[in-house]
């Protein structure tokens, strides 16, 4: 048997490196998409950040589902950890767009750009009008598309458990074929017959949970089976796993598989199992270093803002100015989480920490 804790984890710091893994890739591509075939960098590239939020996301927020009183509960949990924020963040990315004086450039009307704040502080994140194609990258923050798929997670979670067999044996039969069925709509994404970007009813479905479901469902499986695969993923070194992972994904995509957002599964489940072994690794010192404090939200909705900004005011074009964006993303996602992303978890009654024993009774609820 492991000596794992489900709650003494490393899952922030994780978070953390998911969301600076997205940054980087993000600011390096629209920012310097010369910047090379830099092996570090290639490595980077190895850990796709959004496919380990959306594990993490099914491994945490079924566990916090199973602890939640009632429904209400669970929902009124997750608005408070996702809302505030977004709308603090969309509506001053558009206040500083109009600093600029770009929707007077292009004619977008006060009805326009309320349209847009609508549509990107509620559930259609992926929506973006044709006014700001000229805008840095051209979409107000693409980033947001992850947000819509997250709360269709969040939906789908009650009517899943409602269908899950209570034993656990029964229960894993159904996620599995779950799981396999949903692989199914994923591969679609990379097919070429399939390749329909410009069309209306493809770009829905990419934006659906369809395609993206597979990863959380493993969370689940991973969380639910908790005890078991930590003592069996435990007895193996992560000295050991890192670079046998890191030299399967080098000749994996020497073969033609993705290791990026539209991961091949054969990728996705080994990063997963490293993902696992290092969420219990060195959990003392990543919650004394980070002591409650999660800006990995804050970093993944400011940096495309940010950059845009940075791209429409042209500039972008040196080293420099990537290590600028880093650093004003990092300041926004500190100022995210201590006057908005804080007091509202702070507001919750029942969290995930209350329902395990008093492990770091200390650190914010979350």
């Amino acid at each position: 048997m492991s000596n794992w804790v489900f709650r003494e984890n490393s899952l922030d710091m994780l978070r953390l490196f998911a969301a600076f893994q997205v940054v980087v890739m993000h600011t390096l591509g629209y920012m310097m998409p010369d910047y090379g075939s830099n092996a570090a960098l290639r490595i980077l590239g190895y850990f796709p950040g959004v496919p380990i939020f959306f594990f993490i996301s099914g491994y945490l927020i079924s566990k916090a589902f199973e602890n939640s009183p009632n429904n209400i509960e669970y929902a009124k949990n997750r608005f408070l950890r996702l809302y505030p924020a977004l709308i603090v963040c969309v509506g001053i990315n558009l206040l500083m767009v109009a600093i600029t004086g770009y929707f007077s450039q292009v004619g977008a009307s006060v009805a326009d750009v309320g349209l847009l704040f609508l549509a990107k502080a509620s559930f259609l994140q992926f929506w973006n009008p044709e006014f700001m194609r000229a805008f840095g990258d051209g979409v107000l923050n693409g980033s947001l598309w992850t947000i819509c798929v997250e709360l269709q997670f969040y939906l789908i979670t009650p009517f899943l458990y409602l269908v899950i067999p209570k034993d656990k044996r029964h229960g894993n039969y159904l996620l599995v074929a779950l799981l396999f069925l949903f692989i199914v709509f994923n591969r679609i994404l990379v097919l070429p017959e399939f390749d329909s970007s410009n069309e209306l009813i493809w770009k829905f479905y990419s934006v659906s949970f369809m395609p993206w479901l597979y990863m959380f469902i493993t969370g689940i499986l991973f969380q639910r089976n908790f005890a078991f695969l930590s003592a069996f993923v435990s007895r193996i070194s992560w000295l050991i796993l890192l670079p046998v992972y890191c030299i399967y994904t080098f000749f994996m995509i020497d073969l033609g598989f993705e290791a990026g957002n539209n991961v091949s599964p054969i990728v996705f489940f080994p990063l997963i199992f490293l993902i696992f072994r290092l969420a219990y690794l060195g959990t003392e010192k990543s919650n004394n270093l980070l002591r409650g404090n999660d800006i990995s939200y804050g970093i993944y909705i400011w940096h495309m803002p940010i950059v845009n900004q940075m791209l429409f005011l042209n500039y972008g074009q040196s080293y420099l100015d990537v290590v600028i964006a880093l650093m004003l993303t990092f300041l926004a996602a500190v100022a995210s989480w201590v006057l908005v992303e804080r007091p509202a978890i702070q507001l919750k009654h029942v969290t995930l920490n209350s329902t395990f024993s008093k492990f770091n009774s200390k650190r914010v609820k979350r």
